[in-house]
């Protein structure tokens, strides 16, 4: 059922600009002015959003798998738990946008400039982001907490200083991969430490320098110390051979 009547939108009749459940899987919306729209549970799979506008969307739930959202405008858009497992992101315009627990596994995302790639993933948290590839991509100072990386191409992307506390890279290719100044590890309010997971991840040639323990909570300032070597081969699962420090 329909959170408001159907309207037209964008010259498009039967596009809601907000809508609970609604169905337009397999659409042509291409080119269309759905900025704005206020989705809760529509199923979009396989519709053709290329360089449709959704600035400032409010998507819930929805399920873009295998949308075309290639060219598309989503900057400030709000998406939460939101399936893109396949979907097409290349040339997709991001900033601002903000995204919590939604799938993009197995999207295609190598076609993004490096500043989108960075935008998508500023404040992702909770994300799936297995089977992506993100080779060469500068996601520097990029927040993940609790998201899913694993077998994913991010060989000779650079992480520097960035958050990465509690994330999987299990299995992945960081081959190359810069994350000097990265937190890695986190620490609780108890003082016990917890990293992200690097078990079975190709760190070959990978720079560890300046690697960080954060305070995995925030209260005015969070603390950071050095990690070392041993911590993140006992806690992180890591394979250091090949790689440069920590």
């Amino acid at each position: 059922m329909f959170a408001l009547p159907f309207i037209l939108l964008a010259g498009i009749l039967g596009v809601p600009t907000s809508c609970v459940g609604c169905s337009m899987a397999g659409m042509d919306l291409h080119g269309q002015d759905l900025r704005g729209v206020a989705w809760v549970g529509a199923n979009l799979r396989g519709a053709n959003l290329r360089g449709a506008v959704l600035s400032g969307a409010h998507l819930a739930g929805v399920n873009l798998r295998e949308a075309d959202l290639r060219d598309a405008d989503l900057s400030d858009a709000e998406l939460a738990g939101v399936d893109l497992q396949g979907a097409r992101l290349d040339g997709a315009r991001l900033q601002g946008i903000r995204i919590a627990g939604s799938d993009l596994s197995g999207s295609f995302l190598h076609g993004l400039p490096g500043q989108q790639a960075r935008a998508l993933l500023m404040r992702c948290a909770g994300c799936r982001l297995s089977h992506v590839d993100l080779g060469g991509k500068n996601l520097s100072g990029v927040e993940l907490a609790g998201s899913d990386l694993g077998d994913s191409d991010l060989s000779g992307a650079s992480w520097r200083n960035a958050m990465l506390l509690g994330d999987e890279f299990r299995n992945t290719d960081l081959r190359n991969a810069d994350f000097q100044g990265a937190a890695v590890c986190a620490r609780d309010r108890d003082g016990e430490v917890h990293c992200s997971d690097f078990a079975g991840a190709d760190l070959r040639g990978a720079n560890l320098r300046g690697t960080q323990i954060c305070d995995a909570f925030r209260d005015e300032e969070r603390r950071c110390s050095a990690l070392d070597a041993a911590t993140l081969r006992r806690l992180g699962h890591a394979d250091l051979n090949g790689a440069q420090g920590p």
